[in-house]
């Protein structure tokens, strides 16, 4: 039952909701450059230094929850090898009264899990949102700026690309501009600087 603590995990998410879909440079009067580019949106969020640094928050966020669970996970083990171990020597009465802390604990730990799974997902999904607005808007203006009519993005595995150069593919361009677009203080001042 561990969480899953990787950024981009409600990815998938950020590719459904059409924020995914990459805009092109308004029309001119000029013909229309013919150049495609694919990225990689997810990959790009997650390799850029606020994108890592919202991992590691995360992350650090999290651990404490996912070692509760471990905890209780331990514990209604413990509780089942004592059924197990009494199971000829433990009256009746007292079989029952095991049995239902069991369940019991088996439904406490199923409600955390679920409930820090939810919360897991919910803080990823603005994490990805949030940088991914960012994202767009330097996708938009070096597509402009390199003249391309059209970037696709290769996130998303349902995507239509059969194939894609790896000479077209920006992802570490855009990361590299994204970095320097909106550098991140270290982790320890971000969050001193939010209380």
């Amino acid at each position: 039952m561990a969480l899953s603590l990787v950024l981009g995990l409600s990815g998938g998410a950020w590719a459904q909701s059409g924020a995914g879909a990459i805009a092109h440079p308004a029309a001119s009067s000029s013909p229309a450059p013919t150049r495609v580019a694919i990225i990689d949106v997810q990959a790009a969020i997650r390799a850029t230094q606020e994108g890592k640094q919202a991992a590691a928050q995360i992350r650090s966020e999290f651990t404490p929850r996912q070692n509760a669970l471990k905890a209780q996970t331990q514990q209604l083990q413990a509780l089942q090898q004592q059924l197990k171990d009494g199971g000829n020597t433990l009256s009746i009465g007292a079989k029952d009264e095991l049995q239902q802390r069991i369940t019991d604990k088996q439904k406490q730990i199923q409600r955390a899990y679920r409930s820090a799974q939810n919360d897991l997902e919910s803080a990823e999904s603005d994490a990805v949102n949030r940088i991914g607005q960012k994202m767009m808007k330097v996708v938009s203006t070096y597509a402009t700026t390199h003249g391309y009519s059209l970037v696709l993005d290769i996130s998303n595995p349902n995507t239509p690309v059969l194939f894609a150069s790896k000479g077209i593919n920006i992802t570490a361009p855009i990361v590299a501009l994204f970095n320097r677009d909106y550098p991140v203080a270290a982790i320890g001042s971000a969050g001193a600087s939010k209380k």
